[in-house]
């Protein structure tokens, strides 16, 4: 690994303080929890910042050169007995891509078993790059997202309906379910908006989304055990996706002559396509969830991308948070998969009856 330059590294320090300061409304002597997955020079930058800014700050590596299938009790149980006030998880994996994919189910069990439940703000990073942080989204207009984000959280309250279209061919209506809100990353300060003691949001920042998980008690057939699972609620859609851009848990872009697409009725995934046998990986870990815990896969989130320095880049941390795009993912038990939507035309329709175009091509309206 090649070592940041002092220029590089002062341009993310900087964005790391705005973000503790604007997004994590962090004081002087607050606690903070650094988390690295073979990130040690993001993970050093952002130990700069928590000094800089007096913050009492830890670090907790995790090491394993394999796979994570749960992360260690040792820092479960720091987080849930000795709570700092925030924290930030830098997980890179620029050197073993398949392994994001292949830690979902951890990563989905930490923030929903573990964040949540304890008074938290946490920023989470799955598949940071020094990219990412120095010519990338980190570099953002915090200020301006969190305008937009405001304005677009306003348009979308009293939502009856949502209709999404694009040029690729998605053509998709999803019926409100009142017990989903949307909420931002652009703020992260607890409690979340369904009530729960802590609150997460991804680094960088820059996505409106609409999505909630139940803790349910399951059945794995393969160990024949019954486990607590988070599985989301159902967004009820009907229609279809064209994923021609990028998809969470493939690291490269898609062939837009091969996109990946879902075909959903009344919520539920009836059809996952692709003609590109490199996604084959994204259909083999829905079909997984859906044999080990026998449950259907649903739509399970509504993403809006508001970061005007997010590029098109294979990453879906930062891809889903372009602004002029949208992102609607497939969830299941330890699976959720995000299929970006390039210049969506967005339509509200709300309980009064009236209808808003809120975005059109990608354009805020």
């Amino acid at each position: 690994m090649k070592k940041i330059q002092s220029k590089n590294l002062n341009k993310i320090v900087t964005k790391l303080e705005e973000f503790m300061v604007y997004s994590q409304k962090l004081k002087s002597n607050d606690t903070y929890l650094i988390i690295n997955r073979n990130s040690p020079e993001l993970t050093n930058a952002a130990q700069t910042a928590a000094e800089n800014l007096g913050l009492d700050a830890a670090r907790f590596d995790l090491l394993s050169k394999k796979p994570y299938k749960v992360f260690p009790k040792k820092l479960l149980n720091l987080l849930q007995e000795r709570t700092p006030k925030a924290g930030i998880s830098l997980f890179n994996y620029d050197e073993n891509p398949d392994w994001n994919l292949k830690e979902v189910g951890a990563r989905i069990n930490f923030l929903y078993q573990i964040i949540e439940q304890v008074p938290i703000s946490w920023a989470h990073s799955p598949g940071i790059t020094m990219d990412m942080a120095i010519n990338g989204p980190l570099q953002c207009n915090y200020k301006q997202i969190a305008k937009d984000s405001d304005k677009l959280i306003a348009q979308l309250k009293n939502k009856k309906r949502i209709h999404i279209s694009a040029p690729a061919g998605t053509n998709i209506e999803i019926k409100s379910n009142q017990q989903i809100k949307f909420d931002t990353d652009c703020t992260i300060i607890p409690p979340n908006v369904y009530g729960k003691p802590g609150k997460f949001g991804n680094l960088p920042v820059g996505e409106l989304h609409c999505q909630k998980s139940r803790t349910i008690q399951v059945l794995n057939n393969k160990t024949k055990r019954k486990e607590n699972q988070p599985y989301p609620l159902k967004q009820v859609a009907n229609g279809t996706i064209f994923c021609d851009v990028t998809v969470g848990g493939y690291t490269g872009k898609i062939d837009p002559e091969k996109p990946l697409i879902a075909h959903f009725k009344d919520g539920i995934l009836t059809k996952l396509e692709c003609k590109d046998p490199a996604l084959n990986s994204i259909k083999k870990d829905i079909l997984s969830s859906q044999k080990i815990y026998g449950l259907p896969t649903v739509l399970e989130e509504i993403g809006i991308g508001l970061n005007e320095k997010a590029r098109i880049t294979g990453n879906m941390l930062e891809d889903e948070k372009i602004k002029g795009t949208c992102h609607l993912a497939l969830g299941n038990i330890r699976s959720h998969v995000d299929m970006l939507i390039n210049k969506p035309t967005i339509t509200v329709e709300y309980q009064n009856g009236t209808k808003k175009q809120i975005i059109t091509k990608g354009q805020l309206t």
